[in-house]
């Protein structure tokens, strides 16, 4: 199959963004805050390996630095990284890696204990680590997670974070501009500098905040949870739950679904496109409601693409068939949503006590887990069993699981107060 070409929206919008970015006319100022830990120097371009190993050699004598990186994801199955960017209290310095780079010395200085690397949802800039080294990366601070931990709203964008805790405004965003596209605009350059030149005095403050509510620990064990590889492993016969739009397929159709994403998973990894440019989402899920078992019927699935069609036509009927051949006992369980009246009361007031228990301690709720991990853990206490959900696992076991199970048991109260325009929560 011939790789896809992308006129989409998508690809058009990142196009009139990535003209704004090099119009000069766009080009606004914000004032900047003077601080220690903020470098007011021009970013320096890093295109050169004696630069790159010079720059790493001052990071790691920093002890700690801002990190943030620019992907293009909707064009290649694994995101194409085309900038990195770091900051400390001295320097900002943008790394090119579509130069002729090893950056080799840069993945193991993120995997580098020694020193504090500092994030905002740095999920995908942790990711090409793993990748690049088979090792982990070490003693990150996420910030956008650590503001869940201090009275703010979780997930927290930058802008609002950085301004939150350091005044300063950072500009719009340019989240569809080309960033593979050389030279940088000068509005690129000064954008993808501010993503990084706040973060390490956004770090201190909400450091600082952390220490007097006591989830300095919880913040480490959460950002050191994000690094463990197991948090990056994609496997086959678990694709079918990131399909968005499952709804309630019965455990037949339930196992087509996981044997069709599965194939997609494979046939985009092979030819190098995301997956779902591949094929729709909501296509799988018609071809797992309505199964189509023979190649003939295919032309009459509504949106399947012709050239998908007749090149995999064959394998989306085989990887169904699949599906058809399991025994019963090997097919997926739906998850059960629908509650009787009684117990949907129950979990109702339950996730209500669970965000004033939150609340009360300065945690946002989002940050410890779902509703439906609220609704899952009273059917497990219930049940009496307590595996496989992370509510009674570590830190969110002590921030709120416990409380949950012993409140359920009768053997704790709960009060909740208002002092000083902050909810209180008390535990006895």
């Amino acid at each position: 199959m011939a790789r896809p070409q992308f006129s989409s929206y998508r690809s058009a919008h990142r196009a009139r963004n990535h003209d704004s970015a090099h119009s000069a006319e766009s080009h606004d100022s914000h004032p900047r805050v003077d601080h220690p830990l903020v470098s007011h120097a021009e970013p320096k371009l890093i295109a050169t390996q004696p630069e790159l190993l010079e720059l790493v050699d001052h990071l790691r004598q920093a002890k700690q630095f801002g990190y943030d990186s620019e992907f293009i994801g909707e064009l290649t199955y694994v995101p194409r990284l085309c900038l990195i960017q770091v900051a400390s209290p001295t320097q900002i310095a943008l790394i090119d890696p579509m130069a002729d780079l090893d950056l080799k010395p840069f993945w193991e200085l993120l995997a580098d204990s020694a020193v504090e690397k500092i994030v905002h949802a740095g999920q995908q800039d942790l990711e090409p680590v793993i990748r690049a080294i088979g090792q982990a990366p070490r003693n990150v601070f996420d910030t956008q997670i650590a503001a869940g931990f201090v009275r703010l709203p979780y997930p927290l964008s930058l802008s609002k974070l950085v301004y939150e805790m350091t005044g300063a405004r950072l500009g719009k965003g340019l989240t569809f501009t080309r960033w593979d596209q050389r030279p940088l605009s000068a509005m690129q350059l000064r954008y993808a500098a501010d993503d990084v030149r706040y973060l390490l005095l956004a770090r201190e403050k909400i450091g600082r905040t952390l220490e007097e509510l006591g989830h300095t620990a919880w913040v480490r064990e959460e950002c050191a949870a994000q690094c463990e590889p197991s948090f990056y492993e994609s496997e086959p016969d678990r694709q079918y739950l990131r399909v968005r739009g499952v709804g309630n397929l019965p455990p037949r159709n339930l196992g087509v679904l996981r044997e069709l994403a599965a194939w997609r998973d494979g046939a985009a990894r092979a030819h190098d496109v995301p997956p779902r440019a591949l094929l729709k989402d909501e296509i799988l899920i018609d071809l797992a409601r309505t199964p189509v078992r023979s190649v003939d019927r295919l032309d009459r699935v509504r949106g399947l693409p012709r050239p998908v069609e007749v090149e995999f036509g064959g394998q989306i009927v085989a990887a169904t068939e699949h599906a058809f051949a399991l025994p019963e006992g090997a097919l997926p369980v739906p998850r059960e949503t629908e509650q009787t009246p009684p117990d949907k009361f129950r979990t109702d007031a339950l996730w209500a006590i669970a965000q004033a228990t939150c609340a009360g301690q300065g945690i946002d709720m989002a940050v410890i887990g779902s509703r439906q991990e609220v609704n899952d853990l009273y059917q497990q206490l219930i049940s009496r069993k307590t595996v496989g959900n992370r509510l009674f696992e570590g830190w969110r076991y002590q921030a709120l699981g416990e409380t949950l199970q012993k409140l359920l048991a009768g053997q704790r109260n709960v009060t909740v107060s208002w002092k000083e325009q902050q909810p209180v929560s008390r535990v006895e």
